[in-house]
C-alpha cells in the first residue's frame, strides 16, 4: 500500500471488525487502489492483526495468502491479468495497473471477467470457512464485468454468507450497475498532491534515476497519478514516437498505423485522448494538462482546429476506449484513429476554402 493512502487505511482499520459485507474501493487510475484492496484482503485473512490493523505477515493465514493459495480467498479478475499469486497481484498494482501482454500468442486471454467466473463462486460460498475466520472475494477491476456478469454477482451481494466480505475495485464506478453500487459501501481514495507524488517517484528505480523535472513531465502525462507516471516511463519511447506522428496535425494514415503496430489499442486511444484534450485546452486559451513540454506546439496546432470538432472527437474516443479492449482488427482500429484525428484539421481547411470562394 502507498503512503498517500495511510489516512484512509487508518480510518478503515479502526472498524475492521464491523465492516459491511461488500465494499467498493474506487479512486483515480494509476494511484494504487488495487494495492490498497490487497492490503485490506490480507488484513481480513490474518489471524494475528497488529493494533494498527495490518496483517502480521507471519501467521499461517498470511503465509497462505502470500503464496496465493489461501482456501478462504478468491481473486476474480480477467484472464489477461497475472493471477499466479495474490501477493504478486498486490505488487503488480504498485508497479503499474496494466498487465503485460501475454507471452503466448496461440489464444488471446480475455480482458473481461466472464460470467462463469462469478457463477463458480457459488460452490466456494456454499461451504464454511476453513479457518473459522473471514472469507474474502476480491473483484478487480469491477468494470470488467458486463451486465450479465454483474447481475450474476448481484445475487451473492444481496444474500451473502456469514463472515464474507466482497471487495470490488474500480476507477470507473459509473460503469457498474446502480444495483451493484447500492449493495456496496464506498471507500473513495484520492491521489497524492504533486509534492508527495514527486517525492515518492524520486525513490523509484535508483539504478537509473531521473531528475525531479523529468519526473514532473511524466507525472503530468499520468494525469498526476504517480503509479501511472511510473508506467509512463516504461512507454516513454513509444509515446514520444506517437507524439511525433501527431506533430503536423495531418499524419499519413497508413504510415502512422504501421509505426504503431504492436502497441496495445487501448494505449493508443489513451494517448490520443490526452493529446486531443490538451489541444482543446490550448484552443480555449487554458494551460495544457498532460503535455507540458509540447505546450508551444499544441498552441500552434490548436489554432488550426475547430473546437467543436475537437470536442466531438474527444467524446467519441471514450467509446473507442471501450472497443479497444477487444478490437476486431487492431490495424484497422489504428487507421480509424488517425483518420478521425486528421478530420479535425480538415474541417478548418474546408471552411476557410468556402469563405474564400
Amino acid at each position: 500500500m502507498f503512503s498517500w493512502h495511510e489516512k484512509d487505511w487508518n480510518s478503515l482499520a479502526a472498524r475492521l471488525q464491523q465492516l459491511p459485507h461488500a465494499l467498493l474501493i474506487q479512486g483515480p487510475p494509476g494511484t494504487g487502489i488495487e494495492a490498497f484492496a490487497f492490503t485490506l484482503a490480507e488484513a481480513l485473512m490474518c489471524e494475528r492483526r497488529t493494533r494498527q490493523g495490518w496483517a502480521c505477515g507471519a501467521c499461517q493465514a498470511c503465509n497462505w495468502f502470500a503464496q496465493g493459495n489461501h482456501p478462504d480467498f478468491r481473486l476474480v479478475q480477467p484472464e489477461s491479468l497475472d493471477s499466479t499469486e495474490a501477493g504478486e497481484g498486490a505488487e503488480g498494482a504498485e508497479g503499474g495497473e496494466a498487465a503485460a501482454p501475454a507471452a503466448k500468442k496461440e489464444k488471446k486471454k480475455s480482458d473481461q471477467i466472464r460470467v462463469e467466473q462469478v457463477r463458480a463462486l457459488q460452490d466456494f460460498l456454499a461451504i464454511g470457512t476453513h479457518r473459522a475466520g473471514n472469507r474474502v472475494v476480491l473483484v478487480r477491476p469491477a468494470e470488467a464485468m458486463n451486465v450479465t456478469t454483474q447481475n450474476a454477482l448481484l445475487k451473492s451481494l444481496e444474500e451473502p454468507p456469514p463472515a464474507t466480505v466482497f471487495i470490488l475495485v474500480t476507477s470507473h464506478p459509473a460503469r457498474l450497475l446502480p444495483t451493484v453500487r447500492s449493495r456496496c459501501q464506498r471507500i473513495v481514495l484520492g491521489q497524492p498532491d504533486t509534492q508527495q507524488a514527486l517525492d515518492w517517484l524520486l525513490t523509484q528505480d535508483p539504478q537509473q534515476p531521473l531528475s525531479r523535472d523529468d519526473w514532473g513531465q511524466l507525472l503530468a502525462q499520468g494525469g498526476g497519478a504517480p503509479v501511472a507516471a511510473l508506467e509512463a516511463r516504461q512507454h516513454e519511447a513509444a509515446r514520444n514516437g506517437f507524439v511525433r506522428l501527431l506533430r503536423d496535425g495531418r499524419p499519413e494514415v497508413l504510415a502512422a498505423a504501421d509505426a504503431t503496430q504492436g502497441l496495445p489499442p487501448a494505449l493508443l486511444v489513451a494517448w490520443l485522448q490526452r493529446w486531443v484534450y490538451d489541444l482543446l485546452r490550448a484552443r480555449l486559451g487554458t494551460p495544457v494538462r498532460y503535455h507540458l513540454a509540447e505546450a508551444p506546439l499544441l498552441a500552434q496546432l490548436a489554432a488550426r482546429c475547430d473546437p467543436i470538432a475537437l470536442t466531438r472527437l474527444l467524446r467519441s474516443l471514450g467509446d473507442s476506449l471501450r472497443l479497444a479492449e477487444h478490437p476486431l482488427n487492431a490495424r484497422l482500429f489504428a487507421e480509424d484513429l488517425f483518420i478521425r484525428y486528421r478530420e479535425v484539421f480538415v474541417v478548418v481547411a474546408s471552411s476557410v476554402k468556402r469563405r474564400g470562394g
